[in-house]
């Protein structure tokens, strides 16, 4: 129950902070003798926690998009297009290299690099400036698609998610917070993706109590890690995240030669 709950506290942090869940794991699993990797069923319900983080967190937004839905003719199939966009790059990625991405999450020095690339992409957005004025209703379809490519990149162990999205929406000059909004609201078909592709694959069981402790630390941590990273955002706060990537990687690099 304790290691559950352990597991789920870092699945909700590393899920959502800009540090890359994977690339911690695919480090971790090479240089921890012994360690085992979660089962297909505890990872689903992992993910399904992290999923019911960002689906409370970001409430208002999803029941402003199911009205938007219900009310095209005033636009409101504009923001849910946006997401689709932004979403079709990870499909296709996912999908069409999927034995290739697999396969690099079996190399630990690539998720080393991957903690550089992302340490690169935040502070490249800190110089950038987070405190920019433009909110999503900014943001253009092409908008969408590149920040969408930006997650394509980040199915590569070490790159984070959020990290990149986040990065591409500074770059496309939205402010940190709004970046951060439209990158969560990108991660939810993302998520949910891969809780259905995992879940086809469930063969074993597991006690059950056990396994959803983990998922409800995993819900709570993400939900607490959603709001502490929009407040450093509202500061313009991003610079520790890209030190912690640079030091992560280089220290792993170290234990890995």
């Amino acid at each position: 129950m304790i290691e559950s709950i352990l597991l789920g506290i870092l699945q909700g942090l590393t899920e959502f902070l800009p540090i890359s869940s994977s690339g911690h794991l695919v480090i971790v699993q090479s240089l921890l003798p012994g360690f085992r990797e979660n089962s297909l069923l505890f990872d689903v319900i992992l993910h399904a926690g992290t999923l019911a983080a960002v689906l409370a967190y970001f409430r208002d937004d999803l029941k402003e998009i199911a009205s938007g839905l219900l009310h095209p003719d005033q636009g409101g199939f504009r923001l849910p297009a946006l997401l689709v966009a932004g979403t079709i790059p990870a499909v296709l990625v996912g999908l069409g290299l999927r034995h290739q991405i697999e396969a690099l999450f079996c190399a630990p020095r690539v998720a080393s690099a991957g903690l550089f690339l992302t340490a690169i992409l935040l502070f490249a957005a800190w110089l950038a400036g987070t405190k920019s004025e433009r909110s999503m209703a900014s943001l253009t379809f092409k908008g969408a698609f590149l920040i969408g490519l930006f997650q394509a990149v980040a199915i590569i162990p070490g790159i984070s998610r959020s990290g990149a999205t986040i990065a591409a929406g500074i770059f496309l000059g939205l402010s940190g917070r709004e970046a951060a909004r439209f990158s969560f609201l990108l991660a939810i078909p993302a998520i949910a993706g891969a809780v259905v592709l995992q879940a086809g694959g469930i063969q074993e069981a597991g006690d059950l109590s056990v396994l959803l402790a983990g998922g409800i630390a995993a819900a709570i941590t993400g939900w607490a890690a959603i709001a502490f990273l929009m407040h450093l955002l509202k500061q313009g706060v991003l610079l520790p995240f890209a030190v912690y990537c640079l030091a992560a990687g280089s220290i792993s690099l170290l234990f890995l030669v």
